[in-house]
């Protein structure tokens, strides 16, 4: 129990940093790191990609109530959390998944890193697709997500060094 009450306060704490701080101090007034993708990254390897989607929809639309960004977050955040299992298949072997949360610790630094860069690239992407639902503006697109994605694989970076050590591992 003392697990998945961590993980709740976890998770609610990402989503109060992402909405009372991150979303008013946006860089430069265009790029913004996205930390509410990274406890979808790390729910259970064989958590069921339904209550994956869920969950995911489920923290999308909390950002979306607070950014007054109607959809966007949920669609964008669905779409992580359905792609996800399917990303990390294509690293880790099936039978590898077993019930552990998907950690750096577990999956090495380099598959790690390879896992989240492509899920938060892929997540950018679309998001910023539905931003701007055009493709009049396709310089800054294509200057805003890569910025995007790389100031939020660095909180990722800054949570995955400062978490303790052995936290949660295995459920």
């Amino acid at each position: 129990m003392k697990f998945y009450v961590q993980h709740v306060v976890w998770f609610l704490s990402l989503i109060a940093l992402q909405v009372l701080v991150l979303d008013s101090i946006q860089f430069m007034g265009f790029f913004l790191p996205f930390v509410y993708v990274y406890p979808i990254l790390h729910l259970p390897a064989n958590m069921r990609t339904p209550w994956v989607v869920l969950v995911s929809f489920l923290t999308g639309m909390v950002i979306d109530v607070f950014s007054n960004t109607p959809g966007m977050h949920a669609s964008a955040a669905t779409l992580l959390g359905f792609l996800r299992y399917p990303v990390l298949r294509l690293f880790v072997l099936k039978e590898d998944l077993g019930m552990r949360n998907v950690q750096s610790e577990w999956l090495g630094w380099s598959v790690y890193w390879r896992y989240a860069t492509l899920l938060v690239f892929l997540h950018h992407v679309s998001l910023f697709l539905l931003e701007s639902f055009t493709f009049l503006h396709v310089g800054l697109l294509l200057i805003k997500i890569p910025v995007c994605v790389l100031l939020t694989l660095v909180c990722i970076f800054c949570f995955e060094q400062f978490k303790p050590r052995g936290h949660a591992t295995k459920f």
